[in-house]
């Protein structure tokens, strides 16, 4: 299908991001350019950003079309926070939401597990505050064999052999305490929570967390393992189309091409009956398979949801507004001046 043929809804993407190694006023405001491009041509209404401070920026300078989710502070600079006084100040500042934050196989004298005393709080806050996380926990079971992981995982160091990783099921268990412990915990699991290989184990996951919800990011790995049992898959699709989020993980495609290629992915894999491939434009961090792709048509009232609803119901109907004074001070202690002198030029523009 063209984009163009895809069912006239709105459309978030809750899953995207900025380079956070910009730090050029010039390359913020071309990224910026590019993103509402993207917004246009990839037929989406909003985005959500896991930029750090710099989705601040952009829902000044584009009201409406950004919501910003907020970074969580470096442990080892403190031990010690005040997590209901830090997150509602940032919340305050202008944030929607908190992460992406990630859970990734890193070694294990690096890591510290997010089930780990220092974010007890953490947890607690955002469950009674009703604040919604978006998570990155573990990745593609391939990862962890170097017989199995793709070339291009290999080359980033994305390889979790021996026993100085943690294996793909200590961090589920992780998660699954955290779960158990905040049952009221609005959370949303990035790429499928990897489960994508296991639909009997995804669909016992959200009947035991009523609360969690995943999204739909690539990994292409994820429409591939889908494709293998389209039609069973596409009975959970409708049967749990309330906790499934769409998102890209634009940000690790670096062009507008690459960009637009991965919401045609998806969109062309929840609404066309066809059978398809990874495009020869799209980045290269998703795998070129032999094998086709096959869509599920879905009907409209789960796109609805998928698209659009099922965000709205977690992180509002529309973005906050950001608080220039406020968020440009956060910034500056965060070490941004950059994002904290963009942001008082845009008040000072505003004014009359």
């Amino acid at each position: 299908m063209e984009f163009s043929e895809f069912a006239d809804l709105p459309v978030i993407d809750c899953h995207a991001h900025i380079p956070l190694r910009i730090r050029k006023e010039d390359d913020l405001k071309k990224e910026a350019e590019t993103l509402k491009e993207l917004i246009k041509k990839g037929y989406l209404t909003q985005m959500y950003l896991s930029a750090g401070s710099l989705g601040l920026y952009l829902k000044v300078k584009y009201p409406g079309l950004f919501y910003a989710g907020c970074p969580l502070p470096n442990p080892e600079a403190s031990r010690r926070v005040d997590w209901d006084r830090h997150l509602s100040r940032l919340m305050e500042a202008g944030f929607d939401g908190i992460g992406e934050i990630v859970s990734k196989p890193a070694p294990r004298r690096e890591r510290i597990p997010l089930n780990d005393p220092y974010y007890e709080g953490f947890w607690s806050t955002c469950e009674s505050r009703g604040y919604t996380v978006l998570c990155h926990v573990a990745d593609p079971e391939e990862f962890w064999d170097e017989r199995l992981a793709p070339s291009w995982a290999k080359e980033r160091g994305w390889i979790y052999c021996g026993d100085e990783y943690p294996s793909k099921e200590e961090l589920y268990n992780e998660m699954e305490e955290i779960l158990d412990n905040h049952p009221r915990l609005k959370i949303v699991l990035c790429h499928f929570y990897f489960m994508s290989a296991d639909l009997e184990g995804l669909s016992s996951f959200l009947e035991r967390h009523r609360n969690a919800n995943v999204d739909l990011a690539l990994g292409i790995e994820l429409i591939y393992n889908i494709s293998k049992r389209r039609d069973d898959w596409r009975t959970f699709f409708i049967e749990y189309g309330d906790r499934i989020f769409f998102g890209t993980d634009i940000g690790v495609s670096r062009s507008l091409r690459q960009h637009l290629d991965r919401i045609w992915l998806i969109r062309n894999f929840l609404e066309s009956d066809e059978e398809f491939y990874t495009p020869s434009t799209a980045d290269q961090l998703l795998t070129r398979y032999e094998e086709p792709f096959r869509g599920l048509s879905l009907p409209r009232h789960v796109l609805e949801r998928i698209y659009s609803a099922n965000f709205r119901r977690l992180w509002g109907t529309e973005p906050k507004s950001v608080k220039v004074d406020l968020a440009a001070s956060i910034c500056e202690e965060m070490g941004d001046r950059m994002t904290a002198n963009l942001l008082k030029t845009a008040k000072t523009k505003e004014m009359p």
